[in-house]
């Protein structure tokens, strides 16, 4: 799970978990992966580590299981609308670098992307225009991937259960090819039934 130190990645980790699955939880920020994986260290192993780290990602590929994998990828852009293109440079960066890791595993990537509600409805727009555009062609090049656009109803506390959900219900049958699909969560597409943050 790549960026598991995100409220809604370390739900997927622990859910996973309960799911009898073993996950690496990656994140940069070290504290919040170590803490993480006290929960349960039987099954979630931490990796603190940034995504620029070409080394690292590598490392990560090349220790790929032959098991049937996958990845999750927390994304947001911090700084709204000004962060996306970096965003989706980083996604685009990390699923590559994953890919024959992957594939070789028959496994696929699945890209969880928190909108930047600053711009308004054109930016959230633009958002998903560009998220869908990079996993299409994504998946033209070979890269197992689908993807969650997560609006701001879905980054409510209330909503995790069921974002973690809809990740797994897309995630654990995704062992063979995608088409780079986007689905939308939180605002015209999936509804949720999400109380306001606590």
């Amino acid at each position: 799970m790549i960026g598991a130190a995100h409220p809604i990645g370390r739900a997927m980790c622990l859910r996973l978990v309960d799911q009898g699955g073993f996950v690496i939880a990656v994140d940069s920020d070290e504290d919040a992966v170590q803490d993480l994986a006290s929960l349960r260290s039987d099954r979630i192993a931490p990796l603190a580590m940034s995504l620029a780290d070409c080394d690292g990602l590598d490392h990560l590929a090349a220790h790929w299981a032959d098991d049937p994998l996958h990845v999750l990828v927390m994304a947001q852009a911090l700084n709204g609308a000004a962060d996306l293109g970096a965003t989706l440079t980083s996604i685009e960066h990390t699923t590559k670098s994953l890919a024959s890791a992957l594939a070789d595993s028959d496994g696929a990537a699945l890209v969880l992307f928190a909108v930047p509600d600053e711009g308004g409805k054109a930016s959230g727009r633009a958002a998903a225009a560009a998220l869908a555009t990079l996993t299409g062609d994504l998946a033209a090049t070979g890269v197992r991937i689908n993807a969650l656009m997560l609006h701001s109803a879905a980054l409510q506390s209330g909503a995790f259960d069921q974002i973690c959900t809809t990740a797994m219900m897309m995630a654990l049958p995704m062992a063979r090819a995608v088409s780079g699909s986007v689905l939308p969560v939180g605002r015209h597409g999936l509804r949720l039934n999400a109380s306001p943050a606590e």
